[in-house]
C-alpha cells in the first residue's frame, strides 16, 4: 500500500497489478534422505498470481523397487497478527485476498537396483500457483504459505521397511502489496470565507479503509482562530458516505476583528497523531478582513472653481492662481455594497512632501468620509502660497485614508491628487533662449588646456529692462578644472587642471529707485549652468625667428619657442644645425628653456663678425636650425648670413644683394 495526498475529488480507482521475485532456500533435512528447495517470497501484487516453485532432492536407497511417490503439500493461510507490522500499515489478509485451498505437488520416484548404494536422481521442479484477490481498501495484506513433504508410505528396501524422511514443513509470511493510494482531500465547503464568521471545512479519506483506523490531529494556524473537531478517527465505521470513503466536518472559528486590516491566509493541518508527520499537507483558506480599507483605486479627487463667496461653484478647476483664490477639491471613496467595516468613518489626511511644504494650504488638513454603502465624500479648500519659484508647477498632493476606529486595527491606503499652480509674476532677469548657444561658441568644441582662458559676455545669457533695473553678476564653481571670476558684464573663465566642473553664472536685479517693486524675492534672481571640461592636450612647440630671413654679421636676433599649452615643468628646447652652408663658426646660440607654467621661452642668435670675406663670389651663407625637445622636433628656420664689409661689389654681386635685401622685405611685408 502507498500513502500519498491529493486535492481533487473522483471515484477512479487503480489498476491491479502483480510483481514476483524470490530467493532460493532449503526445507530443513534433519535426519531425512529427501528435502525440497522452495523459492522464497516476500511480496505478491494485489491482482495478481502467487506462484510457490517446489524442486525435490531425494536420496533412493539401494535394493528400492520404486513403488513409493513424493508428495509435497502446498497451503496459504492468513496470517496472524504477530505476522503484521503496523508501522507499514500492514493488515492480516482475508477473504477474498486469496483462496486457502491447498495445493498437492506429487513426483514418481524411480527404482534403484543397486543392492549396495543410493541414488540421487534429478526430479523436476513444480509449481503451485494461487490466484490473488483485489479489494477496494488501499492496505497491505499478510499471508502465510506452508510447504510440507507428506510422509504417505516408506520406500521399500528389499522388503526391509525403511522410513526415508519425517514430514518437513517450511512455513513463508508474504504481503500482498495493494497499488492504491489511501489519500486525503481537503475541501472550503464556505463560500467567501471572512473574518467573523465560522468557516467549513471537510477532510475525507479515499478509499475507506477496511480495518486500518488513520487518527488524525486537526489543528489550525492564526492568531485567534481555532478549530473543532480537533481529532479524528478514519476508519470503516465511520464511512458515512459509502464508498466515497469516511469524512470529518470541520468548522474554523474565526476572530470577529483580528485588529488589522488584512486579509489573513489561515492554515488548516492535519497531523498524524502523535506525530509530526503530516496526513495530508496543509491547507491554505485567505479569510476576509472585514475591516479592510478600500483599494487606493476606488479613492479619487476633483477640483471645482471658487464662485467668489467662498463656495464651490460646478466648474471643474484645472489649476489654482498661486496668491489667488482657493480651490475647493472633492474627495470620493467607493466603499463598495460589502465587506467594508460597518459603522466606521474614514479620516483623509492631505500633506505634500517636505519639498513642497511652502506652495500650498488646506483646510481642513483632515476629512471625514461618513460611513455607508456605495460612493461617500468629503471637501477641503486649497490655497497656492506666494513662493521664492518663479513660473508654474505642478502640486502633488497624498491623500491617506484610515480607519476612525483603533480597535480594528492600523493600516492606510493612499492615493496621488495632482494640480497646476499658475504664477503671473513677472521675471527681473532672465535667461536667454540662445545662452547656452553662446557658452557653447566661446568654450569651442574641443576640451580647454591648463592655461586657457575664455570670456562670456553676460549680455548674451540674460536679458533684462536697464531701464528699470540694475543687474549685477556672479561666477561660482564646482569642481577645481577650472577657476571663474566676473568684472562688470565679463566672465572669465580660467582653466586649472585636468577634469570637469560645473560653472554657475547668477543675475541678480535690483529695482531702481523710481520703478515698480515687486515683492517676489526670487524674480529677481536667474542662473546659467553650464560643464567645462578641462583636457592636458600633447604637447607641441613652435620656433620663430625675425622676420627678415637675411642676417648680418655681428648683429643678434631673437628665436623664439612657443607651445600649445602652459607646460608643467621646465622645458629645454636644443637649437640644431640641420642644412645650409654655415660653419659653427658662424653663428651663437643658446638653447631655450620654457619655464613651469609658460607657454614661451626666447635666445638670442649671434652671427659671427671676423672682418673677412669668406663667402666665394661674396654670397651669403645658409643656415637652417631645428629645435628639439626630447623626442620631440619643432618646425625649421632657414636665414642668409651676409658678411658685414663688401669692398667693391661687382656690378651683379650688387644687384643680387639688392634683390636678395628686397626678397626679404617683400616677405616681411607678406607676414604682415
Amino acid at each position: 500500500m502507498r500513502t500519498g495526498a491529493i486535492f481533487a475529488r473522483g471515484s477512479c480507482r487503480a489498476l491491479k497489478w502483480m510483481a514476483l521475485f524470490g530467493v532460493v532456500f532449503m526445507l530443513g533435512v534433519g535426519q531425512a534422505a529427501a528435502q525440497v528447495k522452495t523459492a522464497k517470497l516476500t511480496t505478491v501484487d494485489e491482482g495478481g498470481r502467487l506462484m510457490v516453485m517446489v524442486t525435490p532432492e531425494i536420496s533412493v536407497p539401494a535394493s528400492n523397487d520404486g513403488t513409493t511417490d513424493l508428495t509435497v503439500t502446498v497451503t496459504p493461510t492468513f496470517a496472524d497478527a504477530a505476522q503484521v507490522d503496523a508501522t507499514k500499515l500492514q493488515t492480516v489478509a482475508e477473504a477474498p485476498d486469496i483462496t486457502t485451498t491447498a495445493v498437492t505437488l506429487t513426483w514418481d520416484v524411480p527404482a534403484n537396483t543397486s543392492t549396495t548404494d543410493p541414488s540421487s536422481p534429478s526430479l523436476p521442479t513444480k509449481t503451485a500457483t494461487f490466484a490473488i484477490g483485489t479489494d477496494l481498501d488501499a492496505e497491505d495484506e499478510r499471508i502465510t504459505v506452508t510447504v510440507a513433504v507428506s510422509g504417505g508410505g516408506a520406500y521399500t528396501n528389499k522388503g526391509t521397511a525403511d522410513a526415508l524422511a519425517a514430514t518437513t514443513n517450511a512455513v513463508q509470511h508474504i504481503t500482498i502489496n495493494d497499488a492504491d493510494e489511501q489519500e486525503f482531500v481537503w475541501e472550503v465547503t464556505t463560500a467567501k470565507p471572512k473574518e467573523g464568521s465560522p468557516i467549513a471545512v471537510t477532510l475525507m479519506a479515499k478509499p475507506t479503509p477496511e480495518q486500518l483506523a488513520y487518527t488524525t490531529a486537526l489543528s489550525v494556524t492564526g492568531m485567534g482562530y481555532s478549530v473543532a473537531p480537533n481529532s479524528f478517527s478514519f476508519d470503516a465505521t465511520e464511512d458515512t458516505a459509502g464508498e466515497d470513503g469516511p469524512m470529518v466536518e470541520l468548522t474554523v472559528t474565526t476572530p470577529s476583528s483580528d485588529e488589522n486590516r488584512d486579509m489573513d491566509t489561515i492554515m488548516v493541518n492535519a497531523f498524524v497523531a502523535g506525530t509530526a508527520s503530516t496526513r495530508v499537507p496543509a491547507l491554505p483558506i485567505e479569510v476576509a478582513d472585514v475591516h479592510a480599507l478600500p483599494m487606493a483605486d476606488k479613492i479619487s479627487a476633483m477640483a471645482f472653481m471658487d464662485d467668489g463667496k467662498g463656495k464651490a461653484s460646478k466648474d471643474e478647476a484645472m489649476s489654482v492662481m498661486e496668491g489667488g483664490d482657493p480651490v475647493h477639491v472633492t474627495v470620493t471613496v467607493d466603499r463598495g455594497t460589502s465587506g467594508y467595516p460597518s459603522g466606521e468613518d474614514l479620516k483623509v489626511s492631505v500633506m505634500a512632501d517636505g519639498s513642497q511644504a511652502s506652495d500650498y494650504r488646506v483646510d481642513p488638513p483632515t476629512i471625514t468620509i461618513d460611513d455607508g454603502m456605495g460612493e461617500q465624500k468629503g471637501t477641503f479648500k486649497l490655497w497656492a502660497l506666494k513662493d521664492e519659484d518663479v513660473g508654474a508647477e505642478d502640486l502633488m498632493l497624498t491623500l491617506t485614508a484610515k480607519g476612525a476606529m483603533a480597535d480594528n486595527g492600523p493600516g492606510e491606503v493612499m492615493q496621488m491628487f495632482s494640480i497646476a499652480i499658475e504664477d503671473d509674476t513677472m521675471p527681473w532677469v532672465s535667461v536667454k533662449d540662445g545662452a547656452y548657444d553662446d557658452i557653447m561658441m566661446a568654450l569651442g568644441d574641443d576640451p580647454l588646456n591648463p592655461g586657457d582662458e575664455v570670456m562670456i559676455m553676460t549680455d548674451d545669457l540674460f536679458m533684462y529692462d536697464d531701464d528699470m533695473y540694475n543687474v549685477s553678476f556672479g561666477a561660482s564653481v564646482e569642481g577645481s578644472a577650472v577657476s571663474a571670476s566676473s568684472s562688470g558684464e565679463a566672465v572669465k573663465i580660467m582653466a586649472m587642471e585636468a577634469g570637469e566642473s560645473k560653472v554657475t553664472v547668477t543675475a541678480t536685479a535690483t529695482a531702481m529707485s523710481s520703478s515698480l517693486v515687486i515683492t517676489q524675492d526670487r524674480a529677481n534672481v536667474a542662473q546659467v549652468t553650464f560643464p567645462v571640461m578641462v583636457e592636458l592636450a600633447d604637447l607641441m612647440l613652435t620656433l620663430s625667428g625675425p622676420e627678415d630671413m637675411n642676417l648680418v654679421e655681428g648683429m643678434s636676433y631673437e628665436i623664439k619657442a612657443m607651445a600649445n599649452r602652459a607646460v608643467a615643468e621646465d622645458t629645454m628646447v636644443e637649437l640644431v644645425q640641420t642644412d645650409g652652408t654655415a660653419s659653427p663658426s658662424d653663428y651663437m646660440v643658446e638653447n631655450i628653456t620654457i619655464m613651469a607654467g609658460e607657454m614661451m621661452g626666447s635666445t638670442m642668435l649671434m652671427v659671427s663678425a671676423d672682418e673677412m670675406m669668406e663667402s666665394e663670389n661674396n654670397m651669403a651663407e645658409m643656415l637652417t636650425l631645428e629645435g628639439r625637445s626630447g623626442a620631440m622636433k619643432t618646425n625649421a628656420l632657414s636665414f642668409y648670413l651676409w658678411d658685414a664689409a663688401v669692398p667693391a661689389l661687382p656690378i651683379i654681386a650688387q644687384l643680387l644683394l639688392a634683390a636678395l635685401l628686397g626678397l626679404g622685405g617683400y616677405r616681411r611685408y607678406l607676414r604682415r
